[in-house]
């Protein structure tokens, strides 16, 4: 009896002619794999696609690369494609056969599909686990940290191990009784505080590795999960955090459930070692937005027999090795760019028809991202391009072509250069898509006309469109805490108790509560303001709506300065944007109008030029500013502005319409203190490099000094100005 081979076998899957044409061409595979006369066909992958746009179907062959590598141990069971032998072919700078010096690849590929050495070194007596472990230990949603404030006293220090758990939390969205469980988890095993984070997901640090079990296990069983919160598979998925009841938001939080769901992992590691081998009790709160009737495992587990499945046995769609780094992708209907859309790997945004109610499609956008290294211009931030539009019945298998591309070719060989970003700045955007196409089976269409983007964190009363309303309010930093009388741990935990409202994560790190009835709204005012808490949301500058700070110091391991301890200190001088402490971007700074990135101790780099709808990436304007320093170097930067903008020209474009060069050479020209000569947008800000001095007698002096006082004025601009105006001899 004819039994080809799994790959023929799905050839004949893949071909939609009839069943004699596929009979008939199954008989010329037949022949010539046992006549041993292709050897392509017998030594490769045997595959089939249909041609795009055109009648009939081609067979064609990938053949395994001769290379030193043994590509089956980087291959599971059942698995036909993975990095080192992808579906498609394309030409690029690397083939992911020379990944020695990438230890992350090595410690997924040993794992057993990310268990060990976790599942053993999670449960002896040790405080600490081992590097190889910590990076198994990342993909299930915590990592190991340290209190460096103790860094002077190393005994001290060696004891201070701990562990921070990421929540996975699609739409930013928390359940009453899921916020609960955390706040209590957070006061008795945690530090009592948690932290919003900038993709909208909870962190609760502090949990010592004898808790980290039981804490886990606990999230889980509420309906919630710690699952992709870091490591190399896809993080949470971020949404706009407005609650509106209308069909594109509607809409939005169903494709980002949907999607999060989809490219969740699938090997059993999770439930082993959280859960002891059993299953989650509680389904997962956030797949209620699906509105039923999806067949989550079916989107899933779906082949196009075009290679995006694997083939894997557990994991169909990431294979053995998951995927080269860490993947995001977030949702958002189209003109409500609140969650900087174009940072992520994959941008999808929500388009309606004339009617507003029904769902048009998707503009796809991909190869976002903010992670770059100081001097290392290999590195770099990067903004999304535009890739096309795809239809509502297709974007999850665009989707899964997409993450599939990059499975395949993402540099696995240099880790620091892993990220889609890089994938699709070597390829170029046209080839990047036509390498998705293959993945994918279909052209992708242009892009369709959207609206013009605008940011906004949706801060204060909204109405949900529902009959409930929604309140947003700041939140330093994103820390649920209580502290100098700002209790914001203590206000959301009795607004939850009280009326029963959802708590939801903007990009920004604020807080907003929803589902209010409208004769709760001022009971809500009255938590919130008894608590400490700016209930008026016209008493915050534009600077706090906007501000990010990452976490840093004392427990980022990665950090190099400060950023959340000191964020206040900058904003309530109106000086600062966003704050981060390494050049990883974890606080979105390459992005902002202005931000300060941490590159070395209590100094900054500092970024310019992003814009205010958080569609394009700045530029680092100076390297090495000490944070003593910063008033002094944003003074010229700012009465330049003052002086040369257009009318309503926001501070971000100005500057990438003035440059850097322009900057600079203000700059060094420009005398402190005389950007109070500027009026109404023009003026003469003097200064020379070489000055000279004229002597005045004492008296005349003091009395220009008085009057200088008086105007508000520094003593050298208001002589400067009594000198332009001929009116020196004036003064009385």
């Amino acid at each position: 009896m004819f039994n080809p081979p799994a790959p023929i076998r799905r050839v004949s899957r893949s071909l939609q002619i009839a069943p004699v044409l596929a009979c008939g061409l199954l008989a010329v595979i037949y022949v010539a794999y046992t006549s041993g006369g292709t050897e392509n066909i017998a030594s490769g992958v045997l595959r089939a696609r249909p041609l795009i746009g055109r009648t009939g179907t081609r067979v064609f062959a990938v053949k395994e690369p001769d290379t030193g590598m043994d590509i089956r141990e980087w291959m599971g069971p059942g698995q036909e494609f993975g990095p080192q032998k992808p579906a498609h072919q394309v030409e690029k700078p690397y083939q992911n056969l020379d990944v020695k010096k990438n230890k992350v690849e090595f410690d997924k590929k040993d794992s057993g599909l990310l268990k060990e050495p976790l599942l053993t070194e999670l449960f002896n007596d040790e405080i600490s686990i081992t590097p190889s472990a910590v990076n198994i230990l990342k993909h299930h949603g915590s990592y190991q940290q340290q209190n460096r404030d103790l860094r002077a006293n190393r005994a001290e220090m060696e004891k201070s191990y701990q562990f921070m758990l990421r929540l996975k939390v699609p739409c930013g969205i928390t359940t009453p009784d899921v916020y609960k469980v955390l706040d209590d988890l957070a006061t008795d095993y945690g530090q009592n505080d948690l932290k919003a984070t900038t993709r909208q997901a909870w962190q609760l640090h502090g949990v010592i590795k004898s808790n980290l079990k039981h804490v886990i296990a606990t999230i889980r069983q509420a309906g919630s999960n710690t699952l992709g919160g870091c490591g190399d598979i896809n993080r949470n998925v971020m949404t706009s955090p407005a609650p509106f009841s209308s069909p594109e938001y509607e809409e939005m939080r169903k494709y980002a459930s949907i999607i999060a769901q989809v490219l969740a992992p699938q090997s059993d590691a999770f439930s082993d070692i959280w859960l002891d081998g059993e299953k989650q009790a509680t389904i997962e709160y956030w797949q209620r937005y699906t509105k039923g009737g999806v067949d989550l495992a079916e989107l899933a587990n779906y082949d196009n027999g075009l290679g995006i499945i694997t083939g894997h046995e557990q994991e169909p769609l990431y294979g053995k090795t998951y995927l080269p780094r860490k993947f995001k992708i977030a949702v958002t209907p189209e003109g409500d760019n609140s969650l900087d859309l174009y940072i992520n790997d994959i941008g999808l945004v929500v388009l309606m028809e004339d009617d507003g109610k029904t769902l048009k499609g998707f503009n796809v956008m991909v190869g976002g991202g903010m992670g770059r290294t100081h001097k290392k211009e290999s590195t770099f931030a990067r903004a999304a391009d535009h890739l096309g539009f795809v239809e509502p019945e297709d974007v999850v298998e665009l989707v899964k072509a997409i993450v599939a591309t990059q499975r395949d070719h993402g540099n696995r060989e240099v880790r620091a250069n892993a990220r889609m970003k890089y994938l699709v700045h070597t390829l170029g955007i046209d080839k990047f898509r036509s390498l998705v196409e293959e993945y994918y089976g279909k052209e992708i269409k242009p892009m369709a006309p959207m609206k013009e983007w605008k940011f906004s964190d949706w801060l204060g009363w909204h109405d949900q469109g529902d009959g409930k309303w929604f309140k947003g309010f700041y939140v330093s930093s994103g820390r649920i805490r209580d502290k100098n009388g700002i209790n914001v741990k203590t206000a959301i935990r009795q607004a939850v108790d009280e009326l029963n409202c959802d708590v939801m994560l903007t990009p920004s790190q604020n807080i907003i509560l929803g589902n209010i009835p409208p004769e709760s709204k001022a009971r809500l005012d009255e938590i919130l303001a008894s608590n400490g808490i700016q209930t008026d949301e016209n008493q915050l500058t534009p600077l706090h709506e906007g501000a990010i700070a990452c976490a840093a110091l004392p427990l980022c391991g990665l950090a190099i300065t400060e950023a959340e301890r000191v964020i206040e200190d900058y904003i309530e001088r109106k000086m600062i944007f966003r704050m981060t402490g390494c050049p990883n971007g974890c606080g979105r700074p390459y992005m902002a109008e202005l931000a300060l990135v941490g590159s070395g101790p209590d100094t900054y780099q500092m970024w310019l030029g992003g814009t205010e709808k958080l569609d394009a990436v700045g530029y680092a304007y100076k390297d090495r500013v000490k944070a003593q320093d910063l008033e002094s170097e944003l003074e010229p930067i700012f009465a330049l502005y003052k002086m040369r903008r257009k009318p309503g020209e926001a501070f971000g474009n100005f500057c990438r319409r003035a440059g850097k060069a322009q900057i600079l050479n203000f700059s060094e020209k420009y005398v402190p203190g005389s950007y109070k000569d500027v009026v109404d947008g023009k003026g003469v800000i003097a200064g020379k490099i070489k000055q000279k001095s004229v002597k005045i007698d004492s008296d005349l002096h003091e009395r220009i000094k008085a009057l200088a006082k008086k105007k508000k004025m520094s003593l050298q601009a208001y002589t400067m100005q009594l000198l332009r105006e001929g009116t020196f001899g004036e003064v009385p």
